[in-house]
């Protein structure tokens, strides 16, 4: 699937990044978005930013974005696993 969007042309100068980099800051913004509202798997956000996952894991954390999330009774289960050992 292709999507076009239009830029407008002061934005690759304001952003001091040529039309590649600024293809690239999109797709990395979107996918970083789209993980933490948790509608891609990390594995389809890797792939939609042209990252392999420990890249994209990266850019996780240099945007706070936790790469696992436990719900209470998820840690709860870990924590008594981990206390009866």
């Amino acid at each position: 699937m292709q999507l076009t969007l239009n830029i407008p042309d002061f934005a690759p100068l304001t952003l001091n990044n040529d039309m590649t980099e600024l293809k690239q800051t999109i797709k990395l913004s979107s996918a970083l978005m789209l993980f933490k509202n948790a509608k891609f798997s990390i594995e389809q956000a890797s792939k939609f930013a042209n990252l392999s996952i420990y890249e994209f894991m990266n850019e996780c954390k240099k945007n706070n974005i936790a790469v696992i999330s436990y719900d209470k009774d998820e840690l709860e289960n870990e924590l008594k696993m981990l206390d009866s050992l």
